[in-house]
């Protein structure tokens, strides 16, 4: 029952997301590999490598190394830096930015085999082609306790809504962007669950001209993380 259960789940909310994408501009693919070591206890180091493509072109690709501490069930945070090479505008060199940055995480007890967490990421853009600022992430997501077939398949779904402090903006350009994104978790090895995958489709925002122009961008990506 739990299994299809799962696998309605995800139907729903692939079903939910996927006209969106008609809207889309362009698509993109975004590959992350990241490493998770458990140092002691509640404290743990992060760090992975994203990379994001469009049209077989490497438009950005982000280091990202973060000391991470669970201080009790419902409540974590982390603390690291951020590299990030970009190309400005789609083209041209990868233009490098720095990005120092802290993470807040909330989590809510279970319910009902749902798991509800949300992360209040900040961030200083320290960028070679625009004035430095602060970038404020939050982000809501929903995953289950539960899972499916011997390979654990297990759904999630997330809304990201990102704010950019520019110095001389004004308060409507606050508002910069947002991403939706549903996908499906699992472990290619059964029985081995230190290696976990995610298969996601996202939907990403632009509203940097103050929400005149949406802007909507395809993203299919997939992450592969190890913990030990």
């Amino acid at each position: 029952m739990k299994s299809k259960t799962a696998i309605r789940a995800a139907a729903i909310a692939l079903a939910a997301i996927l006209p969106a994408a008609a809207f889309a501009r362009t698509d993109q693919i975004w590959l992350n590999a990241g490493l998770d070591y458990n140092v002691y206890g509640d404290f743990s180091l992060h760090i992975d490598q994203e990379l994001e493509y469009d049209n077989s072109k490497l438009l950005d690709e982000e280091t990202t190394m973060l000391a991470v501490y669970r201080f009790c069930p419902f409540f974590g945070a982390a603390f690291g830096h951020r590299i990030v090479r970009e190309r400005a505008a789609g083209s041209g060199p990868l233009l490098t930015e720095h990005r120092p940055t802290l993470d807040l995480n909330f989590f809510a007890p279970e319910f009902w085999t749902l798991l509800f967490d949300f992360r209040s990421r900040f961030e200083y853009r320290d960028k070679s082609s625009a004035q430095p600022h602060m970038r404020y992430r939050e982000r809501f997501r929903l995953r289950t306790s539960w899972s499916a077939t011997q390979f654990g398949l297990s759904p999630f779904a997330s809304e990201e809504l990102l704010f950019s402090d520019i110095p001389g903006g004004s308060d409507s350009d606050l508002f910069c962007a947002m991403r939706s994104q549903v996908g499906l978790a699992f472990n290619p090895v059964p029985g081995n669950k230190n290696l976990e995958c995610a298969m996601y489709f996202m939907v990403h925002h632009d509203v940097e001209d103050g929400a005149q122009d949406w802007a909507p961008l395809n993203v299919f990506g997939f992450d592969v993380s190890y913990s030990f």
